[in-house]
């Protein structure tokens, strides 16, 4: 019974999972995961590399900060209105304007050998590592 119970429990849950799933294809720009920066983040023995799409930011509009062993980074992205018909209406807008922000736990970083740089759309920051917790903010070269 407790099983049987459960199961249909799980199963509404799934149900109501593969109605948002459907709602997000159908409204994309409402999707959490493009509101997001998307990043890979690797630990090597020495040091970190984070790696985060940022394409159309620019770089002045990323700001980087390392504090209690944790490094943010937040990007504001702006809209352009170059899409437009012969009255100058929009014809599809599907890129948003706004600030992202995403944090890595990064513990132990030595902050004056953080190299940051932009290229090709994918901001690169390399973090090596240290004995003992720092804060810093971070200049993108």
């Amino acid at each position: 019974m407790a099983n049987e119970l459960s199961n249909r429990f799980n199963g509404m849950f799934h149900d109501w999972d593969h109605f948002f799933n459907d709602f997000n294809h159908l409204m994309p720009a409402f999707s959490a995961e493009n509101q997001q920066l998307k990043s890979d983040v690797v630990d090597l023995d020495d040091h970190y590399e984070v790696s985060i799409d940022v394409p159309g930011i620019n770089k002045q509009d990323i700001n980087l900060n390392y504090q209690n062993d944790t490094l943010t980074v937040t990007a504001t992205r702006h809209t352009s209105n170059t899409e437009k018909d012969d009255k100058g209406n929009v014809i599809t807008r599907e890129r948003t304007a706004g600030r992202l922000q995403r944090s890595y736990y990064l513990p132990a970083v030595e902050l004056d050998k953080i190299k940051a740089q932009v290229n090709d759309g994918v901001l690169k920051i390399t973090l090596p590592k240290s004995e003992t917790s720092h804060n810093q903010r971070i200049t993108i070269d």
